[in-house]
């Protein structure tokens, strides 16, 4: 008979990269979430970006849930959590420890702050490891199938939290948390379009622009339009997230293939961008002059490379790509209580005030105000779209017919 998995075996299954947010690294951003209409059609219906894509989400495409096709999901109740607050709290701080597995990638540096002032305020030690949100999937589901949880909770994306929860089943129910009523309607529309509210909660929306290199890309020659960056002069100067995987290049992708175009697309990929995965290297790479162009960049890693002399931001017209970055706990825990506290946490004003300050978009409409100002424009750049769950096999798959090797 095989031994069971380790905790180390399960650590280092499928030879991912297991990185720690003490590395520093700037890794790719997770994607997911919903499409929007073209400009358009928006004109014609006057949602907004994310109240279109959750009435398109509500259609048949999305599928049924677990708990509507007679899957078994363990409530927080079942996997010991307790519905009392007070009880949660005070069970939460008996568990004493929490393993995060941070799908953003680091792209949301916030994740790292909340754990660290969590364990300050709550006592309650926090092990946070960022990767890929297609490696947080992966291991959240060996870990589950093996029945040998080491992750308590999982950041992801809207894309990634439907995949665990329709065809993974590696997510549990959530439950009731005090901070809930304060995300914004926006937010919870959307989420709710693609069911997604009773396993997910969303922290924070990023939005992707343009990191461009001041020194070969004279003022006023940046592009101001999505289209711009078809201009024959970046054929090769631009590297791009790869949009055959999920991640922030596959929601430009999505975004671009609804508010731009097909054609835009293979447009683009006549340009000759270099495709990667490695978005640390790629900012780098930019700030260095290997490259004039970087498509997309997160905000949210913005902070990290703001001070550079040779790169800036800009967020070119029609408007900016976006996913909502959210947090699941996985079916089995350990440290159910711990899990729920640190997520009604990332919902406090304390930390949503981080969010916007690094350049987030928080989901308490509120906390927007605490952003400084440059941070506050772009983050109210108008929205292009995201992504759409349910379409993801199929638009991954024109990514991979469209940008070959």
């Amino acid at each position: 008979m095989d031994r069971p998995l380790s905790r180390r075996d399960l650590l280092r299954y499928g030879a991912f990269s297991f990185v720690s947010l003490g590395a520093g690294a700037l890794l790719s951003a997770c994607g997911g979430g919903s499409e929007t209409p073209t400009p358009e059609a928006a004109a014609q219906t006057t949602p907004t970006p994310m109240e279109a894509s959750a009435t398109a989400a509500a259609s048949p495409t999305a599928g049924p849930s677990p708990t509507a096709s007679g899957e078994a999901q363990a409530s927080p109740e079942a996997s010991g959590a307790t519905a009392d607050w007070d009880e949660v709290v005070a069970q939460a701080r008996e568990e004493g420890q929490l393993v995060l597995y941070d799908g953003h990638g680091g792209a949301i540096p916030t994740i790292g702050y909340a754990a660290q002032e969590f364990q300050a305020e709550y006592g309650i030690q926090v092990d946070v490891s960022a990767m890929r949100a297609s490696e947080g999937q992966e291991r959240v589901r060996v870990e589950q199938q093996a029945g040998q949880p080491v992750a308590d909770l999982v950041t992801i994306g809207s894309t990634q939290a439907w995949l665990m929860i329709n065809q993974d089943k590696t997510v549990q129910p959530i439950g009731d948390l005090p901070n809930l009523s304060r995300v914004s309607e926006e937010v919870m529309a959307q989420a709710e379009g693609f069911g997604l509210t009773e396993y997910a909660v969303f922290e924070a929306i990023q939005v992707y622009g343009v990191l461009v290199n001041t020194r070969l890309v004279p003022e006023g020659e940046e592009p101001r339009t999505w289209e711009d960056v078809l201009d024959p002069k970046w054929i090769g100067q631009i590297i791009m997230d790869d949009p055959r995987a999920i991640g922030g290049g596959f929601v430009f992708f999505s975004a671009a293939l609804v508010g731009l175009g097909e054609e835009f697309l293979r447009n683009l990929a006549a340009q000759e961008p270099v495709l990667t995965r490695n978005i640390a290297d790629s900012a780098n790479r930019v700030a260095r002059g290997e490259f004039a162009l970087m498509i997309p960049f997160a905000l949210g890693l913005f902070p990290q490379v703001k001070d550079v002399p040779t790169v800036k931001v800009v967020m070119p017209e029609p408007g900016a790509p976006f996913v909502l970055q959210g947090i699941s706990i996985p079916a089995e825990v350990r440290h159910p209580n711990a899990a729920r506290l640190f997520i009604d946490y990332l919902l406090s004003d304390k930390i949503q005030e981080h969010l916007a300050a690094n350049y987030l978009r928080p989901v308490v409409d509120s906390a927007l105000e605490a952003a400084p100002p440059e941070a506050r424009d772009l983050l109210s750049a108008p929205l292009l779209g995201t992504s759409d769950p349910p379409r993801s096999e199929e638009r991954l798959a024109l990514a991979a017919e469209i940008f070959q090797e």
